[in-house]
């Protein structure tokens, strides 16, 4: 047999016995017909991009998402990345990804590293957008993003390339937006001093200094000389983080790609990349593998860098299906973390075609003497960083993983069949409650359930009809289990979901 087969069929094997359900026991029916539309993509993807409870990678199957870039701020990690559905919603995975019909960028949020809410999609580049915000811009590409204390307010700044011809910004008082364009044109372009040697302006990164001076990082693409490419610069940003201060520094990145990365790590600024995918044949010296994320090291933010290693293999060394490699590092909760995207999904889907992704986020380990060893990342990713709280407003889409049941424009949840689900882990049940509110569209006429434990043998802590756009359930949760729970949600007929909140 076929070794994907194989594998797909093992796998689809596994998801059923875990979660203690056979093909009877899901209803096929339809329930959509009054429901917010969704495309065919999203339908499929609902059906087969299922994973199991024991994976955390991708952090998010029911959408294709690549480039990550990663904001902290107020105790939640956003998660910002190049819209590769929007690709394969034209090219329905006939043909490789090409890149250029993609304006809009993804955006995820979560407080435990297992819980995923898709925050929906930024509309950037406007020339083949209405709703872009940055009306000059063709496409919008391998994000970065920073925020900074301006005037007593923090303001987000949220750094994109336009294919790679160059780089624009865009700003918001929001992690999520609305975002605008304060230059009306890109910050970095071809008239930018020491562009010269630059293939591609693109790929940028962005860099809040403790002292709050901010960095940009950017460039790629390989020259006559593939050790020494010389096409990643740097430069300092304004105050105003709209603005460059001085001419663009040379970084000689060894076999340098593409897909800059900065960080400040033991007192050390960090400079990683992608290495190129030419030929090793007869490179002396420490040479970085093929399209491995390669790393150096200065004093200063503008260097001068010196070389150090790699630290992340190639996605297709650990995945198996073999791509571009794209990452970002970053801290939270005084843990060290490294988000890049693979081409996984892809291939559960079907498609004929390859290089539509999706994003993964793994631990990442920092020696002693603060350099980086070779990481080990999988499909388990991370463990929780806390429980999920749920006496707060939970937006619909916000879960682990889903059986069946769409993500719509919105950001509803839109069930395919009857018995449809999605599972929220770890969640903490011990202030009890009395009543469940459910947020649904008005066209709702379906039944909820709330099951902790097991989906099919678990505790049904609230169950009801869901009619209209509130319904307040009362709920029943036993002192046994008055702790932490996963948690599904299971659907029948036409519920919409729009948020929900435990009281």
């Amino acid at each position: 047999m076929n070794k994907k087969i194989f594998l797909g069929c093992v796998l689809s094997m596994s998801i059923l016995n875990l979660f203690g359900a056979s093909k009877s026991k899901i209803d096929a029916s339809p329930v959509m017909s009054k429901m917010t539309k969704v495309t065919d993509l999203q339908k499929l993807m609902a059906q087969k991009c299922i994973k199991l409870p024991t994976e955390n990678n991708p952090i998010a199957m029911h959408k294709l998402t690549a480039d990550p870039c990663v904001l902290v701020y107020n105790d939640t990690i956003y998660v910002y990345g190049t819209n590769d559905a929007q690709q394969a919603e034209i090219t329905k995975g006939k043909a490789d990804n090409g890149y250029n019909h993609i304006n809009t960028l993804n955006v995820f949020s979560t407080t435990d590293l297992v819980n995923w809410t898709d925050c929906g999609e930024i509309a950037v580049a406007g020339r083949n957008n209405p709703k872009g915000a940055a009306k000059w811009a063709n496409n919008s590409w391998a994000p970065a993003i920073a925020y900074k204390k301006i005037n007593g307010k923090d303001k987000f700044f949220l750094y994109f390339a336009d294919n790679g011809s160059g780089i624009g910004v865009l700003t918001s008082d929001s992690p999520t937006g609305p975002f605008t364009d304060p230059l009306g044109k890109q910050l970095i372009s071809r008239a930018t001093p020491n562009t010269e040697g630059v293939y591609w302006l693109f790929d940028p990164a962005v860099f809040v200094d403790d002292d709050g001076t901010g960095y940009l990082y950017y460039g790629g693409g390989v020259q006559q000389d593939i050790a020494h490419p010389k096409s990643a610069r740097c430069v300092q940003l304004g105050d105003d983080m709209i603005s460059i201060v001085g001419t663009p520094k040379e970084i000689d990145a060894p076999w340098l790609f593409e897909d800059s990365g900065i960080n400040k790590i033991n007192g050390k600024y960090i400079y990683s990349y992608c290495a190129n995918w030419s030929d090793r044949a007869g490179a002396t010296g420490d040479v970085p593998p093929t399209a491995v994320i390669a790393y150096m090291s200065s004093k200063s933010p503008l260097g001068p860098f010196k070389y150090e290693g790699y630290t992340l293999k190639n996605p297709g060394a650990y995945f198996g299906p073999w791509g571009n490699n794209h990452h970002w590092m970053f801290q939270f909760k005084n843990n060290w973390y490294i988000a890049f995207h693979g081409q996984t999904t892809e291939k559960i889907i079907g498609f004929e075609k390859g290089g539509y992704r999706s994003l993964f986020i793994d631990e990442m380990k920092i020696n002693k003497d603060g350099t980086l060893p070779v990481q080990n990342v999988s499909k388990a990713g991370c463990e929780k960083i806390g429980n999920f709280n749920p006496y707060r407003l939970v937006p619909a889409a916000t879960f682990h993983s889903s059986a069946n049941v769409a993500v719509s424009s919105n950001q509803t949840l839109v069930p395919l069949v009857n018995g449809s689900w999605v599972l929220v882990k770890n969640v903490d049940l011990s202030k009890g409650g009395k009543t469940l509110s459910v947020t649904a569209t008005k066209k709702t006429s379906g039944h909820i359930k709330f099951v902790a434990g097991n989906r099919v043998n678990g505790t049904v802590i609230a169950e009801s009809d869901v009619s209209g756009e509130k319904t307040e359930i009362t709920v029943s949760i036993p002192k046994e289990i008055k702790s932490v729970q996963d948690i599904y949600i299971v659907f029948n007929g036409t519920v919409e979901l729009v948020n929900w909140k435990l009281n």
